[in-house]
């Protein structure tokens, strides 16, 4: 018998919040799934949670294998699914009792949609409702607002396994954003849209795939973006067959010039610096300083130093970093005074 929906989850040393995500699973109001969980080689009490989990829960398949990363985890768990559906949730969200009933009557009744997602509510590591995350609704909305960052909710989403299956599923260069780039390619020849109500609640925390590897992330959406509008234009897709994720060499690879460049580095820094007191990586913030600085003749002088040069100088002091908190508040001064003051005393 085929089920409805093949829930999709790849888990690396997930034990700590994977009790309740699973419970999520089982509370479901929707019963017709199955659930596809791979283990990516995990070394924490995962594989005991696992085996439990599948022995009370007849729904539940477990794939293992080594550790190979999130990207074939999850191509592995698709090519493994039996259902029409795919769900994904992370193995450390927490989907809301409603959500598959909800996804699936909207699929099936909107066959022109490949995939749809959600609102999400953000949680904290003791599953704290911290704030509720609109998405746009719409396929044009959602088409449009995907051309500058993500507009689907990776946990939230259930998807056509033929449509993944069709363009090729995910891709190792673009690792980390790998979902963005999918909704991307997906966008090519598909619609997808969301629907208004927080179906999954999304857990930020320090292990977080989204906490710790930053530096990746905005390198490869910029990458992915850039590869979209190839597509659009009618010109090859540059990452097409590229098996190793891109770093800071796709500047140059892509042609990229130092304008584009500096006003990717520029929104990256401006979205991590505000507001101020977000958990960051700090090795990552200094090397894009850093390159904004090296990039600054192409950069508006008074944007850069306003959400850039001035946010970063403060964020120094409050670490106690004196010296290099002045050695940038100098150099924002340097190069627009009147934008450095009125940042300082306030202003946006």
């Amino acid at each position: 018998m085929i089920p409805a929906v093949s829930v999709v989850m790849a888990v690396f040393n997930g034990a700590r919040f994977l009790p309740e995500t699973l419970a999520s699973l089982q509370a479901q109001t929707l019963g017709d799934f199955e659930i596809v969980i791979v283990d990516d080689g995990s070394t924490d009490d995962t594989p005991r949670l696992l085996d439990a989990f599948a022995r009370a829960e007849p729904r539940c398949r477990i794939l293992t294998q080594t550790n190979q990363g999130q990207v074939a985890a999850r191509n592995l768990g698709v090519r493994s699914a039996k259902a029409p559906l795919i769900a994904w949730l992370d193995a450390d969200d927490i989907a809301e009792p409603e959500r598959f009933a909800l996804q699936r009557a909207h699929l099936d009744s909107h066959p022109e949609l490949a995939a749809v997602g959600s609102a999400i509510r953000t949680i904290d590591e003791n599953s704290q409702v911290t704030a509720i995350v609109p998405y746009p609704t719409g396929p044009a909305n959602v088409a449009q607002a995907m051309l500058s960052s993500s507009a689907l909710a990776h946990s939230a989403v259930m998807m056509r396994r033929a449509a993944f299956m069709a363009i090729g599923g995910y891709r190792e260069a673009l690792l980390h954003t790998e979902d963005y780039d999918l909704w991307l390619r997906l966008l090519d020849g598909h619609s997808v849209d969301n629907l208004p109500m927080p179906l999954v609640r999304y857990r930020i925390h320090g292990g977080s795939i989204s906490f710790r590897h930053r530096r990746q992330q905005s390198l490869a959406a910029f990458a992915a973006r850039h590869s979209a509008a190839e597509r659009r234009a009618g010109r090859p897709d540059p990452l097409e067959g590229r098996l190793t994720p891109v770093g800071d060499e796709i500047f140059a690879e892509l042609s990229i010039g130092a304008a584009d460049e500096g006003a990717f580095r520029l929104e990256c820094l401006a979205a991590a610096l505000h507001p101020a007191g977000q958990p960051l990586e700090g090795a990552w913030l200094e090397d894009n300083i850093a390159r904004t600085w090296e990039l600054r003749g192409h950069l508006p002088r008074g944007r850069h130093v306003r959400r850039c040069l001035v946010p970063y100088a403060r964020r120094a002091w409050s670490l106690r970093h004196w010296k290099e908190s002045l050695v940038w508040l100098a150099r924002a001064f340097s190069r627009q005074p009147l934008a450095a003051c009125w940042r300082l005393l306030g202003g946006k």
